[in-house]
């Protein structure tokens, strides 16, 4: 269930990369259409002007209304969230409703993504709602296919027993020749004449695992 809503919000995110949210076309309006006309001209409400882009980053007589990043601490998400704003006359004798929760959302996406302006992502990711994420992904685990031990298998703890560069979930051998012999269990310690012994120094003798494996040994004095 976890990977499958992990992928799922991949999913989401790669659509979130196609439809860039753009101030102009996607934000403006919906301040256009619900924060007007309290929130323009000489003496706008609070001190915020919403009319453009340049104004709504300058803030209000509380100083700045938008955190990139982080919409929780901004208050025009808090204002608009709570449903303050617009407020009751708007709501009222301009018949202004609250914004939808679409509305909403956008301009919590919105903040989000502004901190994309002052993010430098490493090569194969692209900022998106304030993250770097993989371009380059094809099993979703959030390790971009040049720095993945296993590229196309869901991996995202990357893990590689044997150090040799694929991680366990595709490699056919993930354990070396040493741990795995640490890991079975000896069952019988046997001479080259089949006389079951213990081990007994200058001798050749062989070892039966319990997977059925047969290893051939030397001891020496």
């Amino acid at each position: 269930m976890k990977q499958y809503l992990f992928i799922l919000n991949i999913l989401l995110i790669s659509q979130l990369i196609s439809q860039n949210i753009d101030y102009s076309n996607d934000i403006q309006p919906i301040f256009d259409n619900s924060c007007m006309p309290c929130h323009q001209g000489n003496n706008p409400s609070s001190g915020l002007d919403l009319s453009s882009y340049e104004n709504v980053m300058a803030g209000g007589n509380s100083g700045a209304v938008v955190i990139s990043g982080d919409y929780e601490n901004s208050i025009l998400w808090q204002e608009v969230e709570s449903g303050s704003m617009p407020n009751n006359t708007a709501n009222g004798p301009l018949g202004i409703p609250d914004l939808t929760l679409e509305e909403i959302t956008l301009i919590e996406n919105w903040i989000l993504d502004h901190q994309c302006m002052t993010t430098l992502c490493e090569e194969g990711y692209e900022c998106v709602l304030g993250n770097c994420i993989c371009i380059d992904d094809l099993d979703n685990d959030e390790i971009c296919d040049n720095n993945d031990n296993c590229p196309n298998n869901w991996n995202p703890n990357q893990i590689d027993s044997d150090n040799d560069g694929n991680g366990d979930e595709c490699d056919p051998m993930p354990l070396s020749i040493n741990e795995i012999k640490i890991n079975k269990e000896i069952i019988k310690t046997i001479t080259v004449l089949g006389k079951e012994t213990q081990k007994q120094n200058g001798q050749t003798l062989i070892q039966i695992y319990e997977d059925g494996a047969i290893e051939k040994m030397h001891t020496i004095k």
